[in-house]
């Protein structure tokens, strides 16, 4: 098969489960949502905050590196990440149990202490994770990554179904999250050919702090970039508002988490594999440009013309204020997606000190907000403080990127993409909002507005797309054998 066939086949699996990954995340979370009240939304909300508070603070990409490695196929080292593994759960669920009540305190749910004491199961769980199924996809083997990401996801709505039934409180969170671990690690091993071991080789293990450090650096710094806004809401405002806070941040988190696993795991193998011919691997930073910036257009378009229809069909009225900071965060988010294209090469590249470094100067804007806070501030302000963070990360990242004398032309179609993609945007979202009727509490004017919205975004990424002669060209590629196809068929009716 050819590389560029292997390349639909994967990208098509990855984006059917992400897709599913999606739509199950939202159910999930709209169950819960419209089965408490606001306050109760807001304590299960601090749950997801302490474990990726423990997570990306402790985060060493061990997946990645039997991805990016040259010999990250071999059993030794297959071996080495899953003891290190192991190793990491121990230490940071033994952390999460001892933080568990500063954490209580600082959102002022002392009474919770013993929900976060258990959430150490998720992290000793997880150390239990079988690793295989990532490494096939240096083969281009995305169909282990595909059931891994989407199975438990649709199993966790049923999860949710049933907690419901049994829970009328921040439980049903609880209930959720242990048990989508549970069936994740159950998974993993699952769908692995090789037996589960453990080795300790210390070269295969430096090697692999090597890579990680930069990232665990990064991971603490991400801590900040993706959950500082929710910190600093949950210790300076009440739990009704980090409700519905949280509910906007969610819906806006969801598509760039969905795009940057579906990205990642996509470009990571072909970058990695295709360092050695220049010309391959610089036309692929290009394409990886160019669907980072059209996805941030879909985003964008889509939060800003149907962000308010959105929050309504799908959580309800008593989640409405959402609507009122969902365009911010859709702006930050959509910068942090272009970002990805710059990160991802550096990483395939084994730089991962590009992402730590950009992240660095993107915390900037973490202190902008913690003044905001203290100030009691709307909490629109604070969602705004983002935005300007994200783009001087960005500038950082690619001014750091190593694409020798292939840099000027990325660069180039970088600042085409953000002035066509800034045009595009404007465009639509002059025009079409003040064509829809004004809000209200119909949901025929929401489920129109998202209708609108959803077709409008996908236009606007089209039409981005095909501004760029690569794509052009690709897509005249896919279409010609279809046409020499069609061609040889009427001849041979003749």
């Amino acid at each position: 098969m050819s590389l560029r066939l292997s390349l639909l086949k994967g990208a098509s699996v990855l984006t059917v489960s992400q897709a599913l990954v999606a739509a199950c995340t939202f159910f999930r979370n709209v169950i819960i949502a419209r089965h408490i009240d606001t306050e109760n939304f807001g304590v299960a909300s601090t749950f997801a905050l302490t474990i990726t508070l423990v997570e990306m603070t402790s985060h060493l990409a061990l997946d990645r590196v039997l991805v990016q490695d040259r010999e990250g196929g071999r059993d030794d080292m297959l071996a080495s990440a899953h003891l290190l593994q192991f190793l990491k759960g121990l230490l940071i669920g033994a952390i999460q149990f001892a933080i568990a009540a500063p954490i209580a305190h600082l959102f002022g749910i002392d009474d919770k202490v013993w929900a976060f004491q258990l959430l150490a199961v998720v992290h000793v769980l997880t150390g239990f994770m079988h690793f295989d199924f990532v490494v096939r996809q240096r083969r281009m083997e995305f169909l282990p990554t595909a059931i891994f990401d989407a199975l438990p996801q649709i199993l966790t709505v049923m999860v949710a179904l049933a907690a419901t039934l049994v829970f009328e409180d921040y439980r049903v969170m609880l209930a959720v999250i242990l048990l989508q671990t549970l069936m994740q690690v159950a998974l993993s091993h699952l769908l692995a050919r090789r037996p589960y071991r453990w080795a300790l080789r210390r070269q295969l293990a430096r090697r692999k702090l090597i890579f990680a450090w930069p990232l665990l650096v990064n991971g603490i710094l991400m801590l900040g970039i993706f959950q500082g806004d929710r910190f600093i809401i949950g210790s300076f405002y009440d739990m009704q508002t980090l409700g519905w806070y949280s509910v906007a941040f969610s819906l806006c988190l969801l598509p760039t988490l969905l795009f940057a696993k579906l990205s990642g795991n996509l470009l990571m193998p072909i970058l990695a594999q295709s360092r050695d011919d220049k010309a391959f691997y610089e036309r692929c930073c290009q394409y990886a440009l160019i669907g980072c910036f059209s996805f941030a257009v879909v985003m964008v378009v889509f939060f800003t013309v149907a962000g308010y229809g959105l929050v309504h069909v799908s959580f309800g009225e008593q989640y409405l204020q959402a609507a009122e900071v969902i365009a911010w965060l859709t702006g930050m988010q959509a910068l942090r997606v272009v970002r990805m294209a710059p990160s991802i090469i550096a990483n395939s590249q084994g730089h991962t000190k590009n992402i730590m470094i950009a992240n660095i100067f993107r915390s900037t804007g973490l202190g902008l907000a913690v003044a905001l806070g203290i100030r009691g501030v709307p909490v629109t302000w604070i969602a705004a403080t983002g935005i300007a963070g994200e783009a001087i990360a960005l500038a950082v990242s690619v001014s750091l990127v190593q694409l020798g004398d292939g840099k000027g032309r990325f660069v180039g179609t970088l600042l085409q993409l953000a002035l066509t993609g800034t045009l595009i945007c404007g465009l639509f979202i002059s025009l079409i909002p003040p064509l829809l009727p004004a809000p209200d509490d119909s949901l025929a004017l929401s489920f129109l507005q998202l209708a609108i919205g959803a077709v409008s975004a996908l236009l606007a990424a089209a039409l981005l797309a095909l501004s760029q002669a690569p794509v052009r060209k690709e897509l005249l590629a896919l279409l010609r054998p279809t046409e020499r196809a069609a061609r040889v068929a009427a001849e041979a009716g003749r």
